[in-house]
């Protein structure tokens, strides 16, 4: 399994992305990647991709990186209706693809070829505040650079902390969170969590917020505006059917919550950030690389084509 590793300090440049569906029998057609890496993160799976001579099956849930340099192609019809989003981007000069993550080093960020990305919600939030920013905007060119930049560090932490070994209380609190997640829908309070754990509702308000950041409360709220988020971007549901469906029992409640935590009304926020690029099998991207960024770059061929002889360039 190769690793890409990169300085987040250093600057990441965002392309081009968007979301793509496709019925039953689709295949991804030849692609080239030229100096660019993409992104894959597919929600309706399987994909069965070749990168130069190695077969990937992507599922649903999990995200995919090509890297540059390298030729694309599906191998296999999806026995499935298909949907993932794809960004394309750059990652700073001195990238490494490395194939072991070493131990002890945090300034790096390191991101596998393939993997599960498991914090599925918010991380279509933040794609579609990406994908809602206009390109031809100088002020939005330098936001969409961050977000890509957040993107993959939130990817990369969550895969970093499930690696890392942590300490019972820890271990504790990541169980609770688990367990608020799956019964979400009942709005347990502190009081209920605390039965779960065994432990004084206080101790656990204390404990809470000093492993997570924010008090129990605090979290059972931002789970349910984060699930608001994602039915607002994902789905027609009316604003009523999105506050029931994300376990909010006063409509009125909900609206001045959701508020409260944008800054936009449902509406607003559907208008928004569900304005983004979408394409089918009958729609390809055309991927409009920056003069800035094509005036680095030498022997570019067509979209989709490889050079002739051209060896994987490792950056």
């Amino acid at each position: 399994m190769n690793y890409y590793c990169f300085d987040p300090n250093k600057r990441l440049t965002f392309m081009i992305g968007g979301l793509f569906n496709a019925n039953t029998g689709w295949q991804h057609a030849k692609r080239y990647h030229r100096g660019d890496y993409e992104l894959i993160l597919c929600t309706k799976g399987p994909l069965y991709l070749k990168i130069e001579n190695k077969d990937f099956k992507v599922q649903t849930g999990e995200f995919i990186i090509i890297p540059p340099f390298t030729t694309m192609i599906g191998y296999h019809p999806s026995p499935n209706d298909i949907e993932f989003y794809w960004l394309h981007f750059f990652l700073p000069k001195n990238t490494l693809i490395i194939s072991k993550v070493p131990k002890n080093i945090t300034k790096y960020i390191f991101l596998p070829q393939l993997a599960t990305f498991t914090n599925q919600s918010q991380i279509i939030i933040l794609i579609h505040q990406l994908l809602a920013l206009n390109n031809q905007n100088y002020d939005d060119r330098l936001a969409a650079n961050h977000f890509i930049s957040i993107i993959l560090i939130e990817l990369s932490k969550n895969l970093f902390k499930a690696s890392t070994k942590k300490s019972e209380k820890e271990t504790k609190i990541n169980e609770l969170k688990e367990w608020i997640r799956t019964n979400i829908y009942q709005s347990p309070t502190v009081a209920d969590m605390a039965k779960y754990l065994q432990i004084n509702p206080q101790y656990l308000s204390r404990l809470f917020k000093k492993v997570v950041g924010i008090s129990p409360k605090k979290y059972l709220l931002k789970l349910k505006l984060e699930t608001a988020q994602a039915l607002l971007i994902r789905t027609n549901l009316s604003v009523k059917e999105v506050a029931n469906n994300s376990y909010f029992t006063n409509e009125k409640l909900f609206l001045r919550q959701f508020k409260q935590s944008t800054g936009l009304t449902p509406s607003q926020y559907r208008t928004q950030f569900n304005d983004i690029y979408h394409n089918n099998q009958t729609i390809s991207p055309i991927l409009p690389i920056p003069e800035e960024i094509t005036k680095h770059l030498t022997d570019i061929p067509d979209p989709g084509e490889a050079p002739q002889k051209k060896e994987l360039r490792h950056y």
